[in-house]
């Protein structure tokens, strides 16, 4: 199972007034790390777009389970993997380790998405291809 991690410095900004991580940030670091291990995985949006013509991967899930706080100038680490393929959309899993424990599990669920064939205001999901599936295997 292919694995990326992306290494945060929590800052002033990213923390409520007693100094701990406002929980929306954590969904903000959820997708740059979904994006990241695209990148790492070797197909980043910019070639997702080109080589299958879609135009995103939009959530259609997120969750989070809060287990400790993180704080101002902590560095967290975010580990995240895709642990479920299905025809159409895909779950990445996320962790995020604060000093060696787990701080926060999260998951997404992502669409494979295209524009509509006859109405291009709207989007429809598509079949994952199976060769795109190859690069997350270890």
């Amino acid at each position: 199972m292919f694995k990326s991690t992306l290494s945060k410095n929590v800052e002033w900004g990213h923390c409520d007034p007693a100094k701990i991580v406002f929980y929306p940030n954590y969904f903000i670091w959820f997708d740059q790390s979904s994006h990241q291990l695209f990148k790492n995985a070797g197909v980043g949006m910019e070639k997702l777009i080109k080589m299958y013509g879609i135009i995103g991967l939009p959530i259609v899930d997120a969750r989070a389970e809060f287990i400790l706080p993180s704080k101002f100038n902590d560095l967290i680490k975010i580990t995240s993997w895709i642990s479920e393929w299905k025809e159409k959309s895909f779950v990445i899993y996320h962790e995020i380790h604060n000093d060696g424990e787990i701080a926060v599990k999260g998951s997404e669920v992502r669409v494979w998405a295209k524009l509509h064939p006859k109405n291009h205001l709207l989007i429809k999901t598509d079949v994952i291809p199976n060769e795109l599936k190859n690069n997350f295997e270890t």
